[in-house]
């Protein structure tokens, strides 16, 4: 107890010295509040972009190899067992294979079919020798019930039935229901674009709402294009209807555990024979687009954080040397009349912390009030940057402008909060300030004796 009095009164005694040390430890705990605070939030929002974007893996056809290698007419063939097999990997965690395709039905009247007109007898050649009616419904294939988004905001809903199950089980809208007097349990025929001479029966499972407004004021009105004429299925179904061309049409994504195991995956479906003329993109340009300026703050803070440090754990070694030599006379003293090294060394290290703890304590008081606005503006400026340099590319390219076409996407605010681990670990850097800048005075002490640091003072 008779120490930390002493020590305490030895922080008075000193004030200009100490106020001095406080006061570079107050800058010191507000730039490490700040740069800790911002390099919190930037990684849980890159974590959660890299997650989003480099873990959702979409498999195209690569047109431009195929060009390139003259096989426009021989497009590769994969099938809905193939690209199940392909998720059969220990990196994939889910995957899901979306197809929309243009379908025909000669026994039920669509809507709008009516007005379209020259809809009757006309047709569109789809392949070789084979013609198909132009199309009066869309075939929605999926894989999983709740791909289909707007079930999940309220703007569809089942009012009759249940959603498909089985292969060749479809919903359609109410609308066309009413208008063709069919009810769940129904069976209707569509023609397969694999096959114009059959048709496949489909069987009515569900009856959906639509609340969605279709648009108005146009004059002509195209069946295939009215949401009340899509018939949703799975994508076994959609894909029986359409044949070969599903490569053309579907989206196949699959989703990885981690973003790292992308080029892992890819050789491991190439092994289980997928054609070199499938690419795998990972969204990476728009992540960069999203996230780039977010990693720049991220970057600039851990920067700023590293060299304030340097620089003050330099600076407060320098004021502790000054201080060493001003109070050499006082620790000989302290030494002769029989004070142990021990006692000494924690009198100095207790003026320190607590000149420390006080300094951390405002710090973290300022720097969480001052982290927000800091913030804003580092990411503001990285955003116009990034902004300026896509405008730039694509004035060069002849191109629209990519930033303004993202710019709704960008994020422009950082969540930025303090919490209990960034004020431990504040309170962790101040101690190791105290250790470093304390070091030389504590081996001086233990060095020395007390008889040869008064004679230097003599």
């Amino acid at each position: 107890m008779y120490i930390l009095k002493n020590s305490i009164l030895n922080i008075k005694r000193n004030k200009g010295r100490n106020i001095l040390v406080g006061i570079v430890m107050v800058i010191i705990a507000i730039t490490s509040v700040i740069s800790l605070v911002i390099n919190s939030a930037t990684t849980n929002i890159i974590t959660d972009y890299k997650s989003q974007f480099g873990s959702e893996v979409d498999v195209e056809l690569d047109y431009a190899r195929i060009y390139e290698n003259g096989n426009i007419n021989e497009l590769p063939n994969v099938t809905y067992e193939e690209l199940k097999s392909y998720a059969d990997s220990d990196y994939i965690k889910d995957y899901y294979f979306y197809l929309e395709a243009p379908g025909y039905s000669g026994k039920i009247k669509a809507l709008d079919q009516e007005d379209d007109l020259g809809m009757e007898g006309s047709s569109g050649a789809i392949g070789a020798g084979q013609e198909l009616p132009r199309p009066n419904i869309k075939i929605i294939g999926s894989t999983s019930y709740e791909l289909f988004k707007e079930f999940k905001s309220g703007e569809r809903k089942i009012i009759d039935g249940e959603i498909f199950q089985k292969e060749n089980e479809v919903a359609i809208s109410e609308e066309l229901a009413k208008a063709n007097k069919l009810k769940v349990g129904d069976t209707i025929l569509v023609c397969s674009i694999a096959d114009v001479k059959k048709d496949i029966p489909l069987t009515i499972t569900g009856i959906y709402q639509d609340l969605s407004k279709l648009p108005s004021g146009t004059s002509y009105k195209d069946p295939y294009m009215n949401r009340r004429n899509e018939v949703l299925t799975n994508y076994e179904t959609a894909v029986s209807l359409v044949g070969e061309q599903a490569n053309m049409m579907s989206r196949i994504k699959y989703f990885l555990k981690s973003p790292d195991d992308l080029q892992v995956f890819e050789k491991e479906a190439r092994d289980k024979g997928l054609s070199e003329y499938y690419t795998f993109n990972n969204n990476e340009n728009l992540y960069k687009q999203i996230a780039g300026p977010v990693e720049s703050v991220q970057k600039i803070s851990r920067v700023f954080l590293i060299v304030v440090l340097i620089l003050g754990a330099i600076i407060l070694i320098l004021l502790n040397l000054i201080s060493l030599r001003e109070r050499k006379y006082e620790i000989g003293v302290l030494r002769a009349i029989g004070m142990r090294k021990f006692k000494v060394v924690r009198t100095i290290l207790y003026e320190s912390i607590i000149v420390t703890m006080i300094a951390v304590a405002l710090g973290l008081g300022i720097g969480s009030i001052t982290a927000k606005p800091v913030s804003d503006k580092l990411l503001a400026d990285q955003i116009q940057q990034r902004q300026e340099q896509l405008e730039s590319l694509s004035g060069n390219l002849g191109g629209t402008s990519m930033a303004i076409q993202e710019d709704k996407k960008i994020i422009d605010s950082l969540d930025v909060k303090l919490d209990g681990g960034i004020i431990i670990g504040i309170f962790i850097i101040g101690g190791l300030l105290v250790i470093a800048s304390s070091s030389i005075s504590l081996v001086y002490i233990t060095k020395y004796e007390p008889i040869k640091i008064l004679s230097e003072r003599n």
